[in-house]
């Protein structure tokens, strides 16, 4: 499953530029509620009466039973551990049972585990083994029948035909991304280069991202701020050239979320420190253009996960022969979880 974040940034630079900055964020999940480990609840050695579904997320192991008509459970019982139960397997001793007493006449179709993986000592990646029982109904006959999660057969003496499967707990990535503000307004009435914090862009992830910066194709979008409208005709601007792109450059600060602008502004570089290696973005102030199809991985850690921000201050050199008018720049960035 694939979700999708989308933020824009806006800004005017008058004489003029307006920008626009584009965020998108992307998440790849595991095993959900919405798309669980499947497999059969099977009567009587050869009835499949339902199904159990099995997922995780950072906190808890779910295990769904759930029966079809017109077969309904009375008992369920399930085994959830990072060994086998010792034999002979009883599913009466097992820790987790629904209901404690016995079930209703018609007993019901569908319950829910919620075991805290905490409480199995189990961390993404490790395999803990399931075994789920139940008794079941016919209502529409009366039978009665034991019903095990479909999967390997226990060879122990007293054991019945009990199953067994394994599950492996899995790494449930996620991603936090905000934006400090979503437009940022340049008003300049003559020549000059200025200086700005732009968004402060934070993040908190549980594993490692990758930043994408533009998109490294023909449509990178990380250009020139492109002269889109003006109050005056080019024809009557004094200067015998005029031309209709502003560059802009820009450097990173790190940070942590708390901060108002994520990092030391003191440490912004000098105005004339300016590179076009991508690399120096944390020291130097790159033109925007050089930026497209840099990629930036931030490795997993404690920091990561309690969140990180990056401060993006931007410079701009505004030049006699500029056109009057509004100016428009789009910048693009893509945030994704790496599993």
């Amino acid at each position: 499953m694939i979700k999708e974040r989308v933020y824009k940034w806006y800004g005017i630079l008058l004489i003029g530029l307006i920008g626009a900055f584009v965020l998108t964020s992307l998440v790849c999940f595991a095993h959900t509620a919405e798309d669980p480990d499947i497999s059969s609840l099977v009567a009587g050695q050869n009835i499949s009466v339902g199904e159990i579904s099995i997922w995780n997320n950072d906190e808890n192991l779910y295990v769904r039973y759930q029966s079809y008509d017109p077969w309904y459970m009375t008992e369920t019982h399930l085994y959830a551990g990072k060994d086998l139960p010792s034999a002979p397997v009883a599913p009466g001793h097992f820790p987790y049972k629904y209901p404690e007493d016995a079930g209703g006449a018609n007993g019901f179709s569908e319950y829910t585990y919620v075991i805290l993986l905490s409480e199995l000592s189990a961390q993404p990646g490790e395999k803990i083994y399931i075994l789920a029982h139940a008794v079941v109904k016919n209502i529409a006959t009366g039978a009665e029948e034991t019903a095990w999660k479909e999967g390997v057969p226990i060879e122990r003496r007293g054991s019945g035909w009990a199953m067994y499967n394994t599950y492996q707990v899995q790494k449930y990535p996620w991603v936090k991304v905000s934006i400090s503000e979503t437009e940022l307004i340049w008003d300049i009435f003559k020549p000059g280069r200025y200086m700005s914090l732009g968004p402060v862009l934070r993040i908190a992830s549980n594993v490692a991202v990758t930043i994408l910066y533009g998109t490294g194709s023909s449509h990178s979008a990380l250009g020139p701020a492109v002269r889109m409208s003006s109050l005056l005709s080019k024809s009557s601007s004094r200067w015998s050239v005029s031309d209709d792109e502003i560059r802009l450059w820009a450097t990173c600060l790190w940070g942590t979320p708390s901060h108002p602008h994520a990092g030391d502004p003191r440490l912004v570089p000098l105005p004339d420190h300016i590179s076009n290696n991508p690399e120096d973005l944390f020291s130097y102030w790159i033109n925007f253009i050089h930026l497209d199809g840099y990629q930036m991985r931030v490795p997993e850690s404690e920091e990561l996960r309690k969140g990180i921000a990056f401060s993006c201050y931007n410079i701009i050199n505004v030049d006699p022969c500029n056109s009057e008018g509004n100016y428009f720049e789009q910048f693009v960035i893509t945030i994704s979880a790496e599993l």
